[in-house]
C-alpha cells in the first residue's frame, strides 16, 4: 500500500504520516501498543454502562480495514424518515413492555431523536388530569369565594374590588386608584 493510500485510508495527511514515522524511526516517540490491538484481542471490562451502550458495536480507524474513499464526517450516514416511518417507530415505542431503547437499537437511531419524534406526533404531551366533581353546599346563591388561597408576593398587598374579587398591588399603593385602574382596563377590552 503507498504512502498516500495508507493516509488516506486513515484520515491523516502524507505530512503527518512522514513525520511521525521519522520520529519512530529515531526512536524519540514510545508507543503503547496495547491501545491499537484489536477491540477483540482486549480482555473484557464490566462497567456500570446500560445494555444499551454494551450491545453497540464500536470499530476505530486503526482497527477498521482500509477503504479507497476518503473518510467522511458522518453526515453523509445520515437517514431521512419519512413522516409514516417516524409515526410507526413512535407508535412502536408505545407498546406495553417495549423499552425505548430497544426500539432505538432495532432502528439505529438515538433515543433522543425518538422522544423529539414522540414530541413532534404528540405523544410527548401528559394527559389532562381528571379532575373530580365536587358538590358544595351551603354556597349563597350558589357563588363560593375562596379567600386567602393564594397569599400575596413580597412588597405586594391585596385590594379588594367591588364585585368580591382581590388583585395584587405594589405595598403603599391607593386602593381607590387600583380599583379605578382594573375598571378602566377592563371596559377598554
Amino acid at each position: 500500500m503507498s504512502m498516500q493510500a495508507y493516509a488516506r485510508a486513515h484520515g491523516i495527511s502524507q505530512h503527518s504520516l512522514r513525520r511521525w514515522r521519522d520520529l519512530i524511526d529515531a526512536d524519540e516517540v514510545e508507543i503503547d501498543w496495547r491501545t491499537h490491538l484489536h477491540p477483540s484481542a482486549r480482555p473484557l471490562i464490566s462497567t456500570g454502562a446500560s445494555s444499551a451502550a454494551k450491545e453497540s458495536v464500536t470499530g476505530t480507524r486503526l482497527t477498521d480495514a482500509p477503504t479507497a474513499d476518503p473518510p467522511h464526517d458522518g453526515r453523509a450516514n445520515r437517514r431521512r424518515f419519512s413522516d409514516e416511518e417516524k409515526l410507526a417507530i413512535v407508535h412502536e415505542s408505545e407498546h406495553p413492555g417495549t423499552s425505548a431503547a430497544e426500539v432505538c437499537r432495532r432502528h439505529g437511531i438515538v433515543s433522543s431523536m425518538l422522544f423529539r419524534w414522540r414530541v413532534q406526533f404528540g405523544f410527548g404531551k401528559r394527559s389532562r388530569a381528571k379532575l373530580v366533581a365536587v358538590k358544595v353546599t351551603g354556597a349563597q346563591s350558589g357563588t363560593l369565594v375562596l379567600n386567602d388561597l393564594l397569599q400575596p408576593p413580597d412588597g405586594m398587598t391585596v385590594v379588594q374590588l367591588d364585585d368580591g374579587r382581590r388583585v395584587f398591588a405594589p405595598m403603599g399603593s391607593d386602593p381607590d386608584a387600583v380599583r379605578r385602574h382594573v375598571n378602566e382596563q377592563e371596559i377598554a377590552r
